[in-house]
């Protein structure tokens, strides 16, 4: 940024500034109510990474100018992350929390455990939204046998997200008759040996549950979508046995995005992409060629979504199932290419044979056959095997009629043979006379 470009930006609305300054430190993504996952990182090591980063970017605001220190010095507040005991007790001691600051926060992450100062920092929080709490608890003694965690549910009202992580689950005992009704939770994350816990969630009432994560030994995952599965958006499953997608689809009408680890599959079948590799209509922009836009983009994701080797590490071979895309792959002599817009721009992501090349060295690149529907690569077209066999067939024409130069003489027609007989009984005739003439001259 120039010293000219600094001038404009100070001048700038504080509002401006303070919306920019929000995006460019992530907060959007850290006010998000559904922790980040991240290239499948836990969403515990995901918030932590999300939060030194923009702390480091909230500082390198604050310390640029002073206009930019007024506005961004806020944000230094808006999320609290703790690694250590010692840094909430000199938070609470120093006088950190004031009465203007406090109100600014509403995150707060805890990784170690301080009873006492985390009460006084949630004391001082009116607004707090978001709260993390991680406690392997390494030095309880071993002579605990009852944990108990006292959360009114009266005071989580407005609770939309949940992520537990058991490994180890004792039997529930007299607990299993415990129901629970959590109208707001949207988001449920389990990790672990989970069966147990899954068979209480069958008597929970969940109306609000949309995004479902499980990376569990257990597999009958049916019954938790028999109850849990009508209005769920997202499912993301990780098991070790394998899992009937037709009954799970069966029980999750609504469900937009899968997430299935499978190591056994080798070849996926993709319906659709009838608009995958044509190009954008020229009749201006429209509400249907928006939406040819967006089924393009649709296209991507999901194509992308397939050629994961971490969910299918056997993935060999991925087939467009559609004929109408073969036929119409013949009729435009390949895929088409996007058209300039009134500025001379070509957007890659309306080309088709752009679409085609990047989905090409994908496939390429992970050791993965991209078929069309006939089993054949696509790209090689039937029109591309009639025009060779049209050449193959000029070239015959062209060796014939070298070969018919190369004759300079007309070859005599062969002598017919008598098959009547005749001739051979003439032969013998003249044959008997001259015998006997030879026996008269003795």
């Amino acid at each position: 940024m120039t010293a000219d470009d600094g001038g404009e930006m100070e001048s700038l609305p504080s509002e401006i500034l303070s919306a920019i300054f929000t995006l460019a430190a992530d907060e959007d993504v850290l006010f998000h109510h559904a922790l980040p996952d991240i290239d499948g990182i836990h969403p515990g090591e995901a918030i932590n990474a999300l939060q030194r980063r923009s702390y480091s970017t909230k500082k390198s605001i604050i310390l640029t100018c002073k206009t930019f220190h007024r506005v961004g010095y806020e944000l230094l507040f808006h999320c609290l992350f703790f690694n250590g005991p010692s840094k909430i007790s000199g938070l609470c001691a120093d006088g950190g929390l004031s009465a203007s600051t406090s109100p600014l926060i509403r995150t707060v992450v805890l990784t170690p455990e301080s009873a006492t100062a985390l009460s006084t920092v949630i004391r001082h929080c009116p607004n707090l939204e978001i709260m993390v709490m991680s406690f392997p608890a390494s030095s309880s003694a071993r002579t605990i046998h009852t944990l108990n965690l006292n959360v009114p549910v009266s005071s989580l009202s407005k609770l939309i997200w949940m992520a537990l992580m058991m490994m180890i689950i004792p039997p529930l005992g007299a607990a299993e008759s415990i129901t629970l009704t959590l109208p707001h939770l949207t988001q449920l994350s389990l990790y672990g040996n989970t069966a147990q816990f899954l068979e209480q969630t069958l008597n929970w009432t969940l109306p609000s549950l949309r995004f479902l994560s499980l990376n569990t030994f257990q597999s009958d995952i049916l019954p938790v979508l028999d109850v849990h599965g009508s209005k769920l958006i997202l499912l993301d499953v990780t098991c070790s046995h394998p899992i009937a997608m037709d009954l799970v689809l069966q029980r999750c009408p609504s469900l937009e995005t899968g997430q299935m680890m499978h190591d056994n599959v080798r070849d996926v079948g993709l319906h659709g992409l009838s608009l995958a590799f044509t190009a954008v209509k020229k009749d201006g922009p429209s509400q249907l060629s928006l939406l040819d836009s967006m089924i393009r983009r649709a296209n991507d994701s999901n194509f992308i979504a397939v050629l994961d080797k971490a969910k299918f590490p056997k993935l060999a071979t991925v087939r467009v199932l559609s004929p109408n895309v073969l036929t119409a792959l013949e009729k435009n002599g390949g895929p088409e290419n996007a058209p300039p817009n009134e500025y001379g721009y070509i957007d890659e992501l309306e080309d088709g044979y752009k679409r085609w090349e990047r989905w090409w060295d994908t496939c390429y690149k992970a050791g993965v056959k991209l078929e069309d529907c006939t089993g054949g690569v696509l790209g090689v077209l039937p029109v591309e095997e009639e025009e060779d066999a049209q050449e193959d067939e000029d070239e015959d024409e062209d060796e014939d009629e070298d070969e018919d130069l190369s004759w300079e003489y007309e070859v005599p027609p062969m002598e017919q043979e008598d098959t009547s007989g005749v001739g051979e009984l003439r032969k013998l005739i003249e044959e008997c006379r001259r015998m006997e003439l030879e026996r008269d001259t003795f």
